[in-house]
């Protein structure tokens, strides 16, 4: 059976599975921020159709300096592209036919990405009785074999992310081991009290940081992510990067968006409650959840199969993301974003009236 690559496609979904979508829906597969700026926030007419008309600057300077400026570094130690996406197959590209390990189970581009380039690809996959955690000193050791690994952190699809001690230790343990080390952060702004890796940059050469706007500001059709790397990978991967990849569309969207802080803090704020609320709802002795700290998890009941689980969702009209393309996961689980009161709500009705 052929499943979805991704999610954001309920249609090819309910198709897959025989089902006609109901004319009302709720897409829980969709990661993204379920929360949008008022219209006020928004360009008027008059910008969207001189920015569709114009070419983008080809450098992204004015977006460049202030992402910069925000996280702390020099301009020459970002790259923009469209979307993480663009980062991932641009380090495929420049680790052909090289060593790379995935920490799995993980987001699926790494591992396409990087066998499209020839590239021979180990995983490490997180110990699920342990809340998807690793063997700190077994991941270290593993990372020293491989050429590049990357990391997605918080991880999708289980939301859950490593201790900073421990992140800091297998980050000097591969550099050490001239290993680089790739780790995603698209969903760090949805994490509540978090860390992130930039700040380790100037100590680790071979670190390399990836950022998503998409997430955070719901702006999925936007494509626009960033690379936050020391000055000759960015400006390795520059020389390998189309011309007017990030649009002015995206350019000026991401300038006007990302100075506006307090959206970001309140939008964590929120699902951080949410995600709480929901999982001390849900019933502990019928289903498991990962210990996410974002705002998406994994979810399995502990009698009944998940597929079946999956079928009657959607006919309540949850579109929740499958498992079956995780390594590790093979179905298991379907993974379900935080979404806004109404929404989860509607979910935990549709959960309380599977019967297994």
């Amino acid at each position: 059976m052929y499943w979805p690559a991704h999610g954001a496609n309920p249609h090819a979904l309910y198709k897959q599975c025989g089902l006609t979508p109901p004319h009302k829906y709720v897409d829980f597969s969709v990661n993204t921020n379920p929360y949008q700026l008022p219209l006020s926030a928004w360009p008027d007419s008059e910008e969207w159709i001189r920015w569709v008309g114009e070419y983008p600057d080809l450098e992204a300077e004015a977006l460049v300096a202030l992402i910069a400026k925000q996280e702390g570094i020099e301009r020459r130690q970002v790259l923009m592209t469209n979307g993480a996406a663009e980062a991932i197959y641009l380090l495929a590209a420049l680790f052909a036919g090289r060593r790379v390990g995935v920490l799995e189970p993980t987001f699926s581009e790494y591992r396409r990405a990087c066998l499209a380039y020839g590239c021979e690809v180990a995983a490490l996959m997180a110990e699920e009785q342990c809340g998807f955690s690793y063997d700190i000193d077994e991941a270290a050791a593993w990372a020293a074999r491989q050429d590049i690994v990357f990391l997605c952190h918080p991880n999708n699809p289980t939301g859950t992310v490593m201790p900073e001690h421990e992140l800091r230790l297998f980050i000097d343990a591969a550099d050490q081991a001239g290993t680089y080390i790739v780790v995603d952060e698209a969903f760090y702004p949805f994490w509540r009290g978090g860390f992130t890796a930039v700040r380790w940059l100037d100590r680790y050469s071979r670190l390399i940081v990836l950022r998503s706007l998409t997430k955070i500001h719901h702006l999925a059709g936007a494509r626009l992510g960033y690379v936050v790397a020391n000055e000759e990978i960015v400006a390795t991967l520059k020389t390998r990067q189309p011309p007017w990849s990030v649009s002015q569309v995206a350019q000026q969207l991401a300038i006007r968006f990302l100075q506006m802080d307090s959206f970001v803090t309140w939008t964590k704020e929120q699902l951080a409650a949410e995600r709480e609320r929901v999982f001390q709802a849900l019933p502990a002795e019928r289903y498991d959840v990962s210990p996410s700290v974002v705002n998406f998890y994994l979810l399995r009941p502990r009698t009944g199969r998940t597929e079946a689980l999956l079928y009657h969702l959607l006919k309540k009209g949850i579109v929740p993301r499958h498992t079956m393309n995780f390594p590790g996961l093979d179905g298991r689980y379907v993974r379900l974003a935080v979404k806004t009161p109404m929404e989860n709500d509607r979910l935990l009705e549709a959960l309380a009236g599977w019967d297994g």
